[in-house]
């Protein structure tokens, strides 16, 4: 399977026709990373989301000087996204674990098919905000089993 077929199997363009990923990935870029690079960092200022083409990352916090794996990205995984509901400042690293490559998209890129193409845009962001439930029930079951095993 080529890139360009996989990143039109991702779930950030579920529903979306070929054309209309080819709309998007126009404006979009490819990054090339080597094992333990990191892709963001805490607290910087992005305007991207990425989408993992090969590797794997490590997404990270630091608490009281201990690192921290809070999530392990593969081929496909989303991230970055907050930056398109408003949230700029980065809240984890993301460490390439190999050599891994990233798709780039722009805020930019995103938001500018709000006026040139509503249904894209639509989808996009309904698509977003699957991946964004689908994290956040994650994130509920890992916290009801961190209280169950509190209270064992």
């Amino acid at each position: 399977m080529s890139n360009l077929q996989f990143i039109k199997g991702c779930p950030l363009f579920y529903e979306l026709f070929d054309e209309e990923v080819d709309t998007i990935l126009k404006d979009c870029s490819v990054a090339c990373y080597d094992a333990g690079q990191a892709i963001v960092k805490e607290g910087d200022i992005g305007k991207e989301i990425y989408i993992l083409l090969s590797g794997k990352a490590s997404v990270q916090k630091n608490i009281a000087n201990n690192i921290i794996e809070i999530a392990e990205l593969n081929k496909g995984d989303v991230f970055g996204e907050l930056v398109l509901i408003n949230e700029n400042t980065r809240t984890a690293d993301v460490v390439t674990k190999e050599e891994t490559d990233v798709l780039v998209i722009e805020y930019d890129t995103i938001f500018s098919l709000y006026k040139k193409n509503n249904k894209i845009f639509s989808l996009l962001v309904l698509n977003l905000s699957r991946l964004l439930t689908q994290r956040l029930k994650k994130s509920n079951t890992i916290v009801e089993e961190l209280n169950r095993q509190q209270y064992e």
